[in-house]
C-alpha cells in the first residue's frame, strides 16, 4: 500500500489501475483493496474511473515532513547567491540513511532537467553532492553501504570510488561529470555544523556551457558560499 502511495510525484501526480497493476504485478482484487484502504485514510481520492490523485490531507505529511528539513530556511539564501553569481542551478543536499535527499534548490534563468529535485531521494555514490555525504561515512559505514548495493559495482570501479572519496575527506571538495544525469557537470563542499557533517552545497551545469575557467570560478564560489552557511549556523546555535 505504501509502494503505490510512493508512485506519486510531481511528474507522475495521478495513477490508473492499470499501471498500477504494472508496476507491482499483483492481482487486480489486491489492487483495489489497497487503494480502497488508502481512501479510507483520505490519503487519496478517485479522479474519474479508475484513475487516482493524492488527497489534500496529504499536505499534513508535506508540513510535517517540512518542518525536519535541516537548515533549508538557512540554505536557501546561499543557493540564491550562488544561482545568481554562477548562473547556474544550486542544490542543498543532505544524507537521510543511506541516501541523499535534495532539500532545496535554487534554479537559474537557464533551467536544467536534473534528477536531484527537491524531496527525492538519490544514491550516495554518484554525483558531486552525494558523495560528499559519503565521503563522511566511517570506513567500515562506507563498505556496508556499498557492499549492499544491488547490483554490485563493478571492483574497478569501486576501487576508484574508495580514492576520490579518500581525497574527498582531504579536499573538502568534489567534482562529477555525467553521473547521475548525462552531459551535466557538478561541484559540491561540505557543510559541518557542531561538529557533524550536515549537508553539501553544490552547483549542477550542462559541461558545454562550463569551460575550464569557469568551472574554477564556480568552485570557489561553492566553497566559498559552504562556508558562510557554516558560519550562518555557527551564529544560530
Amino acid at each position: 500500500m505504501l509502494e503505490i502511495l510512493l508512485q506519486f510525484s510531481e511528474s507522475k501526480p495521478e495513477l490508473t489501475v492499470d499501471e498500477i497493476l504494472e508496476m507491482h504485478g499483483i492481482s487486480l482484487p489486491s489492487a483495489y483493496r489497497y487503494l480502497s484502504l488508502l481512501r479510507e485514510m483520505y490519503l487519496i481520492e478517485e479522479r474519474g474511473k479508475g484513475s487516482y490523485v493524492l488527497s489534500p490531507e496529504i499536505l499534513q505529511l508535506a508540513q510535517a515532513a517540512e518542518r525536519t528539513l535541516d537548515y533549508r530556511v538557512e540554505a536557501q539564501p546561499v543557493l540564491d547567491r550562488l544561482a545568481a553569481s554562477t548562473g547556474e542551478t544550486a542544490l542543498y543536499l543532505r544524507q537521510l540513511n543511506d541516501a541523499a535527499v535534495c532539500l532545496t534548490i535554487s534554479e537559474s534563468d537557464h533551467a536544467i532537467s536534473i534528477s536531484f529535485r527537491p524531496g527525492h531521494v538519490m544514491p550516495l555514490h554518484a554525483g558531486a553532492g552525494a558523495k560528499v555525504l559519503l565521503a563522511g561515512f566511517t570506513d567500515a559505514r562506507r563498505a556496508q553501504y556499498l557492499n549492499r548495493l544491488t547490483p554490485p559495482l563493478d571492483p574497478a570501479v569501486r576501487e576508484r570510488l574508495d580514492k576520490d572519496l579518500d581525497t574527498l575527506r582531504d579536499t573538502h571538495f568534489s567534482i562529477s561529470e555525467g553521473e547521475v544525469d548525462e552531459g551535466l557537470w557538478a561541484c559540491a563542499a561540505p557543510v559541518h555544523a557542531r561538529g557533524q557533517l550536515v549537508g553539501a552545497v553544490s552547483v549542477v551545469a550542462p559541461a558545454y556551457r562550463v569551460d575550464e575557467d569557469a568551472r574554477a570560478s564556480i568552485g570557489v564560489a561553492v566553497r566559498a558560499e559552504a562556508k558562510e552557511l557554516e558560519a550562518v549556523l555557527a551564529e544560530a546555535r
